[in-house]
């Protein structure tokens, strides 16, 4: 079964810069450790996982969909800190800028403006801040829902659509890159349709899914289905809450267990 990421650049965090006003690259990180962490990271021990699964190291890949500023619940901030190339993928126009001046000095990071999806052409974000999504179910829902529903709009943005595949070969990304970010607001299950997982086998996932959130319940049996895929294809999921999963390659797991290999290094 054909696996691909195609979904818009963190569906869910993004929002034009007349809702928001973009925040600067802070200077220290609240998280003293190897991968400094935003206080706004989504997964408050993401710094330890990344360490003790992918070593301690200043070069390595990763990829975000869904970028939003670049900081705000970033996964990624403290790869760049670290001197890692990033591929930060975000459709919305002002959201892109602003991750390009919040990154302008870090060289090894490129943005893509762009949403991501199963084929090229335009899809249709449905505007709510952090909560923006290209499923109109999703957007629904949250009107039924306290802690969403306040972000939502009325506004709508029609974006280029690519698929993940052509992105990463348009960019150069190693096949087995480190890290795969794909946060998209219930469009998860699009994702990996233009993206093929058997190819690219990065060493770590990190999908937003909502199967065992309490207060989501239309995408909850397409993303089971999607955490099950990833789970066949060779990843060992090391970290779940009510909405962020975080799956390792099956080799890189093992050998931060028992030293079957180098976990520091891409196939």
């Amino acid at each position: 079964m054909p696996q691909s990421i195609a979904s818009l650049g963190r569906s869910a965090r993004r929002r034009l810069a007349t809702l928001i006003e973009p925040s600067p690259i802070p200077n220290a990180s609240e998280i003293a450790a190897y991968y400094p962490q935003q206080a706004s990271c989504q997964i408050p021990q993401f710094f330890f996982l990344l360490e003790h699964f992918l070593g301690a190291s200043n070069e390595g890949h990763y990829v975000e969909v869904g970028a939003y500023d670049g900081l705000f619940a970033s996964n990624t901030w403290g790869l760049a800190q670290r001197g890692w190339s990033g591929l930060l993928i975000e459709p919305v126009p002002e959201l892109a800028e602003s991750c390009r001046r919040n990154y302008a000095r870090f060289p090894g990071v490129q943005v893509v403006q762009s949403a991501v999806g199963r084929e090229q052409g335009t899809l249709t974000l449905h505007l709510a801040k952090q909560l923006t999504t290209a499923n109109p179910d999703t957007h629904e829902e949250y009107a039924t829902v306290d802690w969403a529903r306040s972000s939502l709009t009325s506004k709508q943005a029609t974006v280029e659509v690519k698929t993940l595949d052509e992105i990463l070969i348009s960019h150069a990304v190693p096949v087995g890159f480190d890290v795969l970010v794909v946060d998209v607001e219930g469009f998860e299950s699009a994702v990996f349709d233009g993206f093929e997982l058997s190819h690219w086998m990065p060493r770590m996932i990190v999908v937003e899914l909502a199967d065992t959130h309490p207060d989501l319940k239309s995408t909850a049996p397409e993303d089971a289905a999607l955490s099950a895929l990833i789970s066949h294809a060779g990843y060992v999921i090391v970290f779940k809450d009510h909405i962020n999963t975080v799956f390792v390659r099956s080799d890189v797991h093992m050998a931060a267990y028992h030293g079957g290999g180098d976990a520091t290094s891409s196939e």
